[in-house]
């Protein structure tokens, strides 16, 4: 601005020395005296009240506040910004945008962020925000505001960060029309997907997630393998997860551990028509097609075969087959059907009351049905003897062999049919004896009972039946 005060108003050269001097001359003097000094005093008071200072004036407080005013053509060194941290350390977190540049949190819960204060539309704001995740169970929710810059964001799904591991993780947030719409960016960590790229070899450290990835050579990666299709003649190999597209490639998992095995199928909805080639997992069974249309169950059974003989007890009471392990017993799921087969070879050295044998089951849950038949032979020692069958419908007790009295009773029992589970449960092998024999029982070494998951309790049909 152009200063007010005018030297140039006040007569230095009166009064004249040696003669009367008009006394309105000095009275012109002292008013425009007076004038520039007020002058000065509100061009002074004008100045300390908008000019930046080094320090506070004497009585006053430093207070170099621009009032968002225009700064142009300044040339900057050896400047800092304010840091401060955050008092909330869980659920809603607000950032204020004039508190601090930059502003820093530790966690103590999962947080939600939101912002205030941003400078006005056709102003750009700029923020960063450093987070100490002190746990992996604690999630970053970002307000909606926040739509550019997300894709790649490591950990990054429907506003919602989650982190692989602890330690120090740095954002920046950005704004050109006061927060309506809010740019982020990562500022430690590389992006974890690119739009389109084709590769001799890909190997990343953390997750690989987004579009198709394209590669004449490896694809490997420590995290999860998310997103599009997945396209080499190499090998893929991932220490995670792999769910998204198609994957076209020699696949090479990892070695299992006690908390994951090397690959997991999600349970999903067969293919309306079996393709050859093809793997599938209902949440029952797995399906393989050998041929086109062919589709059948994969052979995935349970078993338990006596490894050493198991002697029994003289009673008339139902009794377990197996004790290997010590329970001999199998939890079922529900709402499944199996195939059911075994064999029961067993023998007694002393006892000749006069008793019959019924096989049953168990149960702790509930079964939709039983059907199985049983194959009998009971001789006096291990000798050739007629076979008997009977068909049964229920786990209750069914007697499987006439009434004997040998002290020295062979009994070998063969069991085929299904069983349909309803709801979850346990499901134990039995014997019983209508009256204690005399001598106990002895189930030999390979007895064995094997359950083969074959769908659902109402599955009819596997295969190209028509």
């Amino acid at each position: 601005m152009s200063s007010n005060i005018n030297p140039n108003i006040i007569d230095g050269a009166y009064p004249v020395a040696g003669q009367d001097n008009n006394s309105q001359g000095f009275r012109d003097n002292f008013t425009n005296t007076k004038t520039n000094f007020q002058y000065a005093e509100n061009e002074i008071n004008d100045l300390q009240s908008k000019v930046l200072l080094k320090a506070a004036l004497t009585g006053t407080t430093l207070d170099n506040n621009m009032n968002d005013a225009l700064l142009v053509g300044a040339q900057l060194q050896d400047i800092s910004e304010v840091k401060t941290a955050l008092t909330t350390t869980s659920g809603a977190v607000a950032i204020n945008y004039s508190t601090a540049p930059y502003q820093t949190i530790s966690t103590t819960g999962s947080i939600s962020l939101t912002f205030t204060n941003f400078p006005p539309t056709g102003q750009y704001g700029y923020i960063k925000l450093q987070i100490n995740i002190t746990n992996i169970a604690h999630t970053l929710t970002l307000p909606a505001s926040v739509t550019l810059g997300t894709s790649g964001i490591q950990g990054y799904s429907a506003g919602v960060i989650t982190f692989s591991s602890t330690g120090y993780y740095e954002f920046a947030f950005g704004t050109y029309d006061a927060g309506t719409t809010i740019t982020m960016f990562d500022l430690n960590r590389a992006l974890t997907n690119f739009t389109s790229f084709s590769v001799a070899s890909f190997s990343a450290t953390g997750n690989i997630a987004g579009g198709n990835v394209t590669t004449a050579g490896q694809v490997s990666a420590t995290g999860n393998i998310t997103g599009g299709n997945l396209l080499t003649s190499g090998l893929i190999s991932s220490a995670g997860n792999i769910t998204g597209g198609n994957i076209t490639s020699l696949i090479r998992p990892p070695a299992g551990t006690v908390t994951y095995a090397p690959m997991v199928y999600t349970s999903g909805t067969n293919l309306t028509t079996a393709t050859a080639g093809a793997m599938e997992y209902d949440g029952k069974v797995f399906y393989g097609t050998g041929q086109s249309s062919q589709r059948g169950v994969m052979a995935t059974q349970h078993f338990i075969i006596l490894t050493t003989d198991y002697v029994g007890s003289n009673v008339s009471t139902a009794q377990q087959v197996f004790n290997s392990p010590a329970g001999g017993i199998i939890t079922l799921p529900a709402s499944t059907s199996y195939f059911l087969e075994g064999i029961y070879y067993i023998t007694r050295a002393a006892g000749t009351t006069s008793h019959t044998l019924s096989t049953l089951f168990a149960l702790g849950g509930t079964l939709t049905s039983i059907a199985y038949t049983a194959d009998t032979t009971s001789t006096t020692g291990n000798a050739l003897g007629a076979v008997s069958r009977i068909y049964a419908t229920a786990a209750t007790a069914t007697v499987v062999t006439a009434a004997s009295t040998s002290a020295t009773e062979n009994i070998t029992v063969v069991i085929r049919g299904v069983v349909r589970t309803n709801t979850a449960g346990t499901f134990t092998p039995q014997i019983q004896y209508s009256a204690a024999p005399g001598g106990v029982p002895t189930i030999l070494t390979n007895s064995y009972l094997r359950l083969f998951p074959i769908g659902t309790n109402t599955v009819a049909s596997v295969g190209n039946w028509s």
